[in-house]
């Protein structure tokens, strides 16, 4: 119960800094360019790997034989 008491103490800490605190300076949108092509570059490696039928890294056949090692 002490716990739940101190949780919410800093969740609705934060409810009421959202609607009643003051605004002292605004958010920095802008995206670093180092942030920016990780994202691009992060995107990228995981819709790749998640193509049906391309061997990303020659991870298939290293799979196959830890499967099969498993097996026997």
């Amino acid at each position: 119960m002490i716990a739940s008491v101190i949780g919410a103490f800093y969740y609705l800490r934060i409810v009421y800094y959202m609607y009643f605190g003051e605004d002292n300076e605004g958010l920095d949108t802008g995206l670093s360019p180092v942030l920016w092509t990780t994202a691009v570059v992060t995107a990228t490696i995981v819709a790749v790997a998640w193509a049906p039928g391309i061997n990303l890294f020659g991870i298939e056949p290293i799979a196959g034989a830890a499967a099969a090692s498993l097996v026997n």
